[in-house]
């Protein structure tokens, strides 16, 4: 069903509940769109440009850890209520799936987490292989899924052996069917570069290399 102009105040106030991370407030807007006949992707879109506003403002500085943190959790009260009817409309073209995890050596999650909701917000087919992944696991994850992507977080310098194991496994098993892109803190565009794959600084600039490598 299309959307009518009676339903573009509650999309908008939709989109700043979850910029300003009301959870509660997202749940409503979010329940009184399908009650209207509002389209899970139209709710979705309105939800995704909430988190991609708060992901940029932190990318720039202006906005904080905690602020995406609050952010993230009223997108995903939002999208629990519409998943189902999102997995059951027609596919609307082919959506890019990513593998993603923290590598072998790193038990961090936050930061991947982050980059998970960001994109899913940008309505990326993300599977999520978790912490201290061994590269055999991403790289026949990625077979699996048939993945356009694989994206590696490490915070810790003992996960770049790793993680260069990771990116040498996927390319064996995929060869350039599959993209790599890394983040965290001991990754660098140095790095990146000398690998031949893509670094991300943060979540959002993720989404935005992706979207220019695959010309989304």
């Amino acid at each position: 069903m299309g959307v009518g102009g009676e339903s573009e105040p509650l999309l908008e106030a939709l989109k700043n509940s979850v910029i300003n991370g009301m959870s509660d407030e997202s749940v409503k807007y979010v329940n009184d769109l399908v009650s209207k006949g509002v389209a899970a992707q139209t709710i979705l879109d309105a939800m995704a440009k909430g988190v991609l506003h708060v992901g940029e403002q932190l990318s720039n500085k202006q906005a904080f850890l905690p602020e995406l943190v609050i952010t993230f959790d009223a997108f995903r009260k939002g999208l629990a209520i519409i998943e189902p009817a999102l997995k059951a409309a027609p596919s609307q073209g082919k959506k890019l799936k990513v593998v993603l995890g923290t590598v072998e050596g790193d038990i961090h999650n936050i930061g991947k987490n982050l980059v998970k909701t960001m994109f899913e917000a940008s309505s990326f087919e993300v599977y999520d292989v978790g912490v201290d992944v061994p590269p055999e696991t991403f790289a026949k994850k990625a077979v699996e899924v048939d993945a356009d992507l694989v994206g590696c977080s490490t915070l810790v310098s003992p996960g770049l052996i790793s993680l260069r194991k990771t990116v040498e496994r996927v390319r064996e098993l995929r060869g350039d069917k599959t993209k790599i892109i890394i983040g965290g803190y001991a990754t660098s565009p140095q790095l990146a570069s000398e690998l031949g794959i893509i670094y991300c600084k943060d979540a959002y600039d993720g989404v935005n290399k992706i979207r220019s490598v695959f010309k989304e």
